[in-house]
């Protein structure tokens, strides 16, 4: 066989010019990131977190005792937050020099091919868990909840629907004895509330 045939046949590395080979391997950068939004944004945090802080002292104090009280945890919340914009402002600010002008290179990574980022899916899962929270009460958490996550799973595109079900009833049936009948903590049961009363799981 000929040295022309072979390359046909399983090809070499001389079929790729050098021009289609720098194309192949090197990156290319979107450059679309706005470093003045980031910084306002890290500020913006710095002032949710003085905010709670300065307002929560308006928070009545409970009659039972507390450690924390019930000004805890908005001011770690706020101290947490404050912290956190510090950081992300000063990061900022360290390495503002860095690229000239205000357009700096995208973070994170392009939607996967043929998966793209969809707001119709983000709005639709908002709106799930909308539904989640008004049927609690009338449905029960162990009916309501399997319905919201077979829903769930059909908006990011699950569609096997054995996984699906199997998934819906053991992950809710799961959360609710472990948070329920063993830390004591009392969900909704709706219609099933007899069965689980009968069975000794509720009160």
């Amino acid at each position: 066989m000929s040295e022309d045939a072979k390359t046909k046949e399983g090809g070499t590395n001389e079929d790729v010019k050098p021009e289609d080979e720098a194309k192949v391997s090197t990156p290319v950068l979107s450059i679309t990131m706005d470093k003045r939004i980031d910084l306002a944004l890290a500020i913006g945090i710095v002032l949710v977190g003085a905010i709670m802080l300065m307002t929560s002292h308006v928070i009545r104090r409970g009659p039972i005792p507390d450690p924390i009280g019930t000004q805890g945890l908005p001011n770690i919340t706020g101290v947490f937050l404050i912290i956190c914009g510090i950081v992300l402002a000063m990061q900022q600010l360290l390495h503002w020099s860095e690229l000239p002008g205000y357009l700096v290179p995208e973070e994170g990574q392009e939607d996967e091919k043929g998966y793209p980022a969809s707001w119709v899916r983000a709005i639709s899962i908002i709106l799930l868990s909308w539904v989640w929270g008004v049927f609690l009460i009338p449905l029960g958490i162990l009916i309501i909840t399997p319905l919201c996550l077979v829903a769930g799973s059909l908006l990011m595109g699950e569609r096997e629907w054995g996984k699906i079900i199997a998934f819906s009833i053991i992950f809710s049936f799961a959360n609710w004895v472990i948070f329920g009948p063993l830390l004591g903590i009392r969900f909704p049961l709706g219609p099933l509330n007899h069965w689980a009363v009968s069975l000794g799981l509720s009160m």
